[in-house]
């Protein structure tokens, strides 16, 4: 589910709303039979997600943004630094899910300078190839560094750096990649789908819903992340890791301003 399922989110509003929203949604979901129509969780009710992320620049501290700013509560088993539950920021999370990305997409096309740039051997990359697990695990370490710091926020960048990576890989034709517009949308999504995950995991796996409910609800949350995404409005010029990085950024940073608002 993408975080450990004790952490129980970081006491925000942002997070608290978010949780309220997702849990209402699951109790319609388990209400409805595992025949009948599934309620749709519409983009509206991820919004929330987008105020658990501190903007580049923002001041330090255990609290992510949000209408009546709030401080961090405490944020369950495994919430990381003292302060607070998981700490995220726009710039982190862009800067290493972006790298991710990046680097896969070099990969994908051949660009062995862009790699070398970024710390990674074309030559051992084809190599590692045969293995996907040490395939992406050369790609996330060179994103996000080798040794992982045990915090949530540390977890949900290694695994959007995982996930981009991987589609970056399969995504489009053998021929034709992704567009750097398609790799920056789906790296928005991912980086909101993991945040959504860890905020609601306990609350998802507290066993007061049938599996089919749950395993139903993860997949159409992943599709409204993705739609989340498609809504946002982006100047992306290359595929270069400045460049994503930077649209990733200024994804996050445009997304975030629709909770901002009054």
């Amino acid at each position: 589910m993408g975080t450990k399922g004790s952490y129980t989110g970081n006491g925000t509003p942002a997070s608290k709303q978010l949780q309220h929203n997702i849990t209402q949604w699951l109790d319609a979901l388990a209400g409805s039979g595992p025949g009948a129509p599934p309620p749709q969780l519409n983009t509206d009710q991820l919004i929330p997600a987008l105020g658990l992320f501190r903007p580049s620049g923002g001041p330090s501290g255990g609290h992510a943004d949000g209408p009546g700013g709030g401080g961090g509560g405490a944020g369950g088993a495994g919430g990381g630094r003292s302060g607070g539950g998981a700490q995220r920021s726009v710039a982190r999370s862009s800067r290493t899910a972006g790298r991710a990305a990046a680097a896969a997409y070099a990969y994908r096309t051949g660009n062995a300078q862009a790699l070398h740039e970024l710390g990674l051997d074309y030559a051992q990359l084809q190599a590692a190839a045969a293995d996907p697990i040490d395939w992406t695990r050369r790609i996330v370490d060179a994103a996000c560094g080798p040794l992982a710091d045990g915090t949530i926020e540390d977890q949900e960048r290694r695994f959007v750096a995982s996930e981009v990576a991987q589609w970056v890989l399969e995504a489009g034709t053998d021929s034709t990649p992704p567009s750097p517009d398609e790799v920056v949308r789906e790296t928005l999504a991912l980086i909101i789908f993991e945040a959504v995950i860890s905020e609601t995991a306990a609350k998802m796996n507290d066993g007061s819903r049938p599996a089919w409910a749950t395993a139903h609800g993860e997949r159409q949350l992943r599709e409204t992340a993705r739609a989340l995404a498609d809504r946002t409005s982006l100047t992306i010029t290359g595929p270069s890791t400045t460049e994503i990085t930077q649209a990733v950024e200024e994804g996050i940073t445009a997304m975030r301003s629709i909770w901002m608002e009054p």
